[in-house]
């Protein structure tokens, strides 16, 4: 109870004591600092100068610097980005506790500002090559010309930095390594793209010069596993980027043998499946999708098409509903070229009435990387739809290209096939018909399965779960997408073949950007890289870097392109369902026993998932989506994970209240808690000022929070609270007011929302039973909106600004010419850079600076700091610019999860 009182009389000697250290001797010396000692492979230095905001380079501010040497010696610079003065400095701009409030406090204030408005000094980092003078140019906003003599370790050079020289190359190596190899500050933004640059480079500099890299927070076992998990059924990049370094640290026992048999698969519990109704109805086109595959049905080609327009007018990219990315992967061109399939005008003119209904299906979702999937269409006209196809893909081989396009005609089963191929795989095309159905493919099993299903053995519809699952979500809701993940495409992706083939692709993937990074690290370098054998004695691969277990390696094709010799093509690689695994290494195995016993002891298995979205056209350019998911048959043991804080589903809900724009309310065994955020103008007492939350986001977090039982967590925020006086109110010391009132408890840091919301608090029922119900209003024009679009702006802003720090960092990290940066940031990274705030990325160069990336839709004179960035004009930010309107609730019991959404979306106009 006495802490803020403690802490507010030590602020005085807290500014006294920064300033003190800001004016200490080392601030007095001279404005630009020098240091360099010759060592072995490499010498270090460092550059210490007091840089004003007006010499700070654009856009990037300080992490813009750049250091060049005449003859190219200096490598691996590292700046010590002095973060402390820019946030307080950041905060001190906002109306806070520290700025307002007593002589105290404005005192304090004005001591802080003093100490954030001199220029930060910055140091910067870098190794060397030999023993001659370095002439360097640090680049600011205006070039600074040093040249600089390098010393050897044991004698301290005049004029220089004061310090005990004793030890003075290890010590500089030390301080270089604790810049070059942190890890992100806590609020630092995090990129879009891989950090593979970064990753790359620490690993390797780490191993060559005998450093330790910087342990991770530890995370729980149970996390670490899990995330692996997701990782490796959806190929993340993170789990690339891990791999990568174990690469380089030698630690993924990848040399040995495939000599063992493959492990026993996961025998998980059966699926208790409830008897289908009677007269159920089954689609005729799910009788043809083999039971292990994912099935996504639309009903129509019209469906179809709508799938595809409104993916492409999100720039292809569903994530950017929820924030613009930075980068273009290209999925839509990617599955057109490998499955040599385009819509044309005609075939939008023609489509529903030569194709009844189309579906997507595979085994995998490994879309980036080349998956197991295809279309399977039931055609009203078989030769219509057969001319179709077979007249794009004898255009596709027409038109040959770099890599070519061969045909073949395969026979499966029986069965003709049309087999279109590239090199490296960037086509890779089966199509084969069987009655009315046509399907077109990456995979050669999925053509093979197809054809077995002919008979009604092992295809989805004839199984007992689907009828049950048709049961829960009938044909007649007419629901535009229709998805269902079965029972047995999860036990296909935990089996034993499948995993540890989705283990050796990943790899390889990781070993093919490793390649790249390490050819232009040697380049970097002066060093020869024409060979895995070059770079490995170089030291820019590991030693140990060879063939993948299954006898596969990373080669060089013709134009020096980087591929898997048995997977083809990074993004297009061979699917795991086509990839021949008999054997696997004593590593494998016990990596799959491993994911066994966690499997087993922490899920059990996986729940079939069924979702349906039904569209139905609005007016004024919107749409309402209304989607429902569900997982049934649940297995009982994962309801269980939720019993002891969920509660049981209920069908009363809050009865909507004036002014509130969006809400939450979820079900607890203690009671129930409840939240919102209302949509009200400026508050006449926005409560005590709190030392936690500042006065300005006081103003703006116009809502409230509260419970009908037990507080739970919010018990915290019942701390500093005196007991409430007759009416229920009662003022917290630390800021935020709390009224009690019959069977509720609400906190709020307006009393006027406490005033006007808790007497109209009263339930209705609901339509549904749930445990969590979420309504948010149109917000387009909401009083909170523009600083939610100033964030939104903000935080899209930071993603195009990462993007530049990337290709700064290929030109500071490997020297690779700012011309050629966006090159090979996209090879890296297999994927368009785009600027999501709609401007275009162009190499700038003045007469006081060098060659820079920037974007033209970037504001040089806009401000820095995340919160002084204002959206301009115009602008608005995801979700924003489409939701309108949402109405949310899900449920669990021991049978089902499910969930209920009904979406008001505007989609934009073309442009």
């Amino acid at each position: 109870m006495m802490f803020p009182t403690r802490a507010f009389r030590m602020l005085p000697l807290l500014a006294m004591f920064l300033a003190t250290a800001w004016n200490s001797p080392l601030r007095a010396q001279e404005p630009i600092q020098v240091e360099a000692v010759v060592g072995q492979p490499f010498g270090v230095g460092r550059i210490a100068l007091d840089v004003p905001q007006e010499m700070l380079p654009e856009p990037l501010g300080i992490e813009g610097i750049s250091l060049a040497e005449k003859d190219g010696r200096v490598f691996y610079p590292a700046i010590d980005n002095p973060a402390f003065s820019k946030l307080v400095k950041e905060l001190l701009n906002q109306d806070t506790p520290l700025t307002t409030g007593g002589p105290v406090r404005e005192e304090v204030g004005g001591l802080l500002r003093g100490i954030a408005n001199r220029p930060p000094r910055t140091t910067v980092y870098f190794l060397f090559r030999g023993t001659e003078p370095l002439h360097v140019s640090l680049h600011l906003r205006k070039s600074v010309e040093l040249t600089i003599v390098p010393r050897s370790g044991d004698v301290p050079g005049p004029g220089r930095l004061r310090r005990n020289a004793a030890g003075g190359h290890r010590r500089l190596l030390e301080l270089w390594w604790q810049q070059y190899a942190k890890v992100p500050r806590l609020l630092e933004p995090k990129p879009d793209y891989p950090p593979l640059v970064k990753s790359y480079l620490t690993a390797t500099l780490a191993r060559r010069l005998n450093l330790q890299l910087p342990s991770a927070k530890q995370a729980s076992s149970a996390d670490v596993s899990l995330r692996k998990e997701i990782g490796f059924n959806l190929g993340t990049e993170s789990l690339r980027m891990a791999m990568m370094q174990d690469r380089i640290l030698g630690l993924n026992n990848l040399a040995e043998p495939a000599d063992q048999p493959l492990p026993e698969a996961l025998n998980p519990p059966e699926l208790l499946v409830p008897e289908a109704a009677g007269d159920v109805k089954i689609e005729p086109i799910a009788m043809r999708v083999p039971a292990e595959c994912f099935y996504v049905r639309f009903g129509s080609f019209a469906n179809f098409l709508w799938l595809q327009d409104t993916l492409a007018k999100w720039g292809g990219d569903a994530q950017n509903l929820v924030a613009l990315r930075g980068l273009d992967l290209g999925m839509r061109s990617r599955m057109e070229n490998q499955l040599v399939m385009k819509e044309t005008v005609l075939s939008r003119m023609l489509g529903d009435t030569v194709i009844a209904d189309v579906a997507i299906i595979g085994t995998d979702m490994f879309f980036r990387e080349g998956a197991s999937y295809g279309l399977l269409y039931h055609a009203r006209s078989n030769v219509a739809l057969s001319n179709s196809l077979n007249q794009q893909r004898q255009e596709r081989i027409k038109a040959g290209g770099v890599d070519g396009c061969l045909e073949a005609t395969l026979t499966i089963d029986g069965h003709p096939v049309s087999y279109l191929t590239s090199s490296g795989g960037g086509t890779r095309s089966y199509y084969v018909a069987d009655g009315d159905y046509h399907l077109v493919t990456t995979s050669a099993s999925l053509v093979t399965r197809f054809l077995a299903t002919a008979s009604g053995k092992g295809s989805l519809g004839a199984s007992k779960e689907f009828r049950y699952a048709r049961t829960l979500m009938p044909i007649s809701r007419n629901d535009t997408i229709w998805l269902y993940a079965s029972d047995a495409f999860f036990r296909n992706i935990t089996s034993p073949r499948y995993r540890i083939e989705m283990a050796r692709r990943l790899q390889a993937a990781s070993d093919i950007d490793l390649v790249q990074l390490a050819r232009l690290a040697a380049a970097n370098e002066g060093k020869p890289g024409e060979t895995i054998e070059q770079l490995k004695s170089a030291g820019f691969l590991p030693p140990e870097f060879g063939p993948l277990p299954g006898g596969s390696q990373i080669e060089f094709l013709k134009g020096n392109e980087i591929f898997d010799s048995s997977r083809g093509r990074r993004g297009a690689f061979l699917p795991v369902a086509d990839a021949a695994v008999d054997k696997a290494t004593r590593a494998e195995v016990s990596e799959y026993n491993k994911f066994a016993e966690f499997y087993g002891a922490n899920w059990g298995r996986m729940d079939p998932m069924i979702a349906g979205v039904k569209r139905t056209p609005l007016n004024d350019n919107r749409e309402q989506a209304v989607v429902d998911v569900l997982m049934s048959p649940f297995a009982p043991q994962h309801f269980a994970m939720f019993k002891q804080q969920l509660g049981p589903a209920d069908q009363q809900r809050f009865a909507p209240i004036a002014g509130d724009m969006a809400t939450l309310e979820v079900v607890m065994t203690g009671g129930r808690i409840f939240g919102g955020l209302c949509d009200l103008g400026p508050m006449q007492d926005v409560g005590a000022t709190s030392w936690l939350v500042p006065g300005k986001l006081q103003e703006l977090l116009v809502g409230y929070v509260g419970t009908t039982g037990e507080l739970g967590p919010f018990a915290v925020l019942n701390f500093g609270f005196p007991p409430s006086d007759p009416a229920g109110y009662s003022r917290s010391r630390f800021g935020g007011w709390r009224r009690q009132y019959e069977n509720y408890t609400v906190f709020s840091f307006q009393r006027e929302v406490l005033e006007t919301i808790v007497p109209a608090l009263r339930f209705e029922r609901a339509v549904r039973p749930a445990q969590i119900r979420l309504k948010v209003g149109d917000l387009t024009n909401a009083r909170i909106t523009p600083v939610l679009n100033d964030l939104g702006y903000a935080r899209t802003r930071e993603t195009s600004l990462g993007n530049l720090r990337l290709l700064h960092a290929l030109n500071q990290q490997l020297h690779v010419p700012p011309e050629a940066c966006r090159n090979e940031a996209e090879f890296l990274l297999d994927a368009k850079m785009i600027c999501p705030l709609g401007g275009k990325y162009v190499l700038r160069e003045t007469a006081d600076e060098p060659p820079h990336w920037t974007s033209t839709a970037l504001n040089p004179a806009e401000p820095g700091g995340f919160l002084k960035v204002h959206a301009p004009k115009g602008y608005l930010s995801p979700p924003l610019n489409w939701l309108r309107g949402l109405d949310l609730d899900a449920t669990m019991t021991e049978k089902s999860v499910s969930a209920h959404a009904e979406v008001i979306m505007e989609t934009p106009q073309k442009k």
